[in-house]
């Protein structure tokens, strides 16, 4: 997850410092969220096939050779190809990790494991961050760095003398059937995608654009992280003692009030507000997920939340290449123009929703789970056995 965090950055401001058009670096950053959504359908295949060290170790070598491609071929073309080989690769990184806690946490101590998990991937990518600071982004020296911090990840899964877990794929459940169950959780992980992967890949070229210096890019991202890690906690606890239809509408538009203030402010203030937003589109997504395990058949959870995920995925495809689009034709603060107009659709669906929706108890409401959006269905599979 280091290099994951620092990967996003550095192609972001090495793309601006290449002067590649804002548009052709929203569409190779979306690029990666399209090999993301092509392994999640087909990884999990692969793993029952031959098996989850052969999968892991074959994709993190994929994965630290493709980035160096970054550095040797400064190309737009060459990066959006790249960038979905690099999609593809991860995922099949995340969905090995999971099924394998998955299948090795015992039922007592997999709450603790999953939240471990979390914190891990999150500081991974808040580390990532601070890396930016080491050389210039046109030099190949942080390329080198990644690919070499993915490399290293290979070692302890081609050690490990536990014996393998066995891995179910997971069946998919319809869009159509998901949306006669509850529509306001669609739209919420499509918002929570879109506004997740539009703020970490083009976020840096916004930074870029207001002035600020490397150092000032990397507190800017990794506020952003920090919130995504720490905030869901608290917007959890208090989303399980509301109706979760509120409990969406104040995220949405709490989101909405945020980006509104964001476009101009000092970068001091910019942090702060920064860092609530992180952990307003982290939760929305993980309250989404609550949402939809309160109305569904514990058995049905894994294969709604694959629908979800790929849900998800579109709104992180366009994100990137909408602001990258719109930073080009306008200036960088259309990226939160559109980030504002996507929340304020999400919060005027959820009032209706209260009003003409099926609640449901609160007392027989689940417990919140904080879901990172990035992870596989696999996760879902491990808070769902608890």
């Amino acid at each position: 997850m280091v290099g994951n965090g620092l990967q996003g950055t550095l192609l972001s401001l090495r793309a601006h410092a290449e002067g590649f058009p804002v548009f052709a670096t929203g569409l190779v950053m979306s690029a990666y969220y399209l090999g993301f959504l092509i392994g999640c359908i087909l990884v999990p295949k692969l793993i029952a096939s031959v098996g989850h060290i052969r999968v892991f170790a074959g994709f993190a070598s994929l994965a630290s050779s493709t980035v160096l491609f970054h550095g040797i071929f400064v190309d737009p073309y060459t990066w959006g190809i790249v960038r979905i080989i690099s999609g593809f690769s991860f995922v099949g990184l995340f969905v090995v990790s999971e099924s394998w806690l998955n299948s090795i946490a015992p039922n007592k101590l997999r709450g603790q494991i999953f939240s471990a998990y979390l914190f891990v991937v999150h500081g991974g990518l808040f580390a990532g961050q601070f890396f930016i600071n080491l050389v210039p982004v046109e030099q190949i020296e942080l390329f080198i760095v990644v690919s070499v911090v993915i490399s290293i990840s290979i070692i302890p899964i081609t050690l490990a003398n536990r014996p393998t877990p066995g891995f179910e794929e997971p069946e998919h459940m319809p869009f159509k059937n998901l949306f006669s169950q509850s529509p306001l959780p669609l739209l919420g992980v499509f918002t929570s995608g879109l506004a997740g992967a539009t703020i970490l890949t083009m976020g840096p070229i916004y930074a870029q654009k207001s002035g600020m210096e490397n150092s000032q890019i990397a507190l800017f991202m990794g506020a952003y992280i920090m919130g995504a890690t720490l905030l869901p906690l608290l917007i959890g606890w208090l989303s399980d003692r509301v109706d979760r239809r509120l409990a969406i509408l104040a995220v949405a538009s709490t989101s909405c009030l945020i980006v509104a203030l964001i476009i101009g402010l000092p970068f001091s203030y910019l942090i702060g507000l920064i860092f609530v937003l992180g952990g307003m589109v982290t939760s929305l997504y993980s309250v989404c997920i609550a949402f939809m395990n309160d109305r569904i058949k514990a058995s049905q959870m894994t294969s709604v939340s694959a629908s979800l995920i790929l849900l998800n995925g579109i709104g992180c495809c366009i994100g990137p290449l909408s602001a990258g689009l719109l930073i080009d034709h306008f200036d960088k603060d259309a990226m939160f123009a559109m980030l504002f107009l996507t929340f304020f659709m999400t919060a005027v669906f959820g009032v209706y929703r209260a009003f003409t929706g099926r609640p449901v108890n609160i007392e027989k409401q689940g417990d919140f789970v904080f879901v990172p959006a990035r992870s596989s269905q696999m996760v879902i599979q491990i808070n769902d056995s608890e």
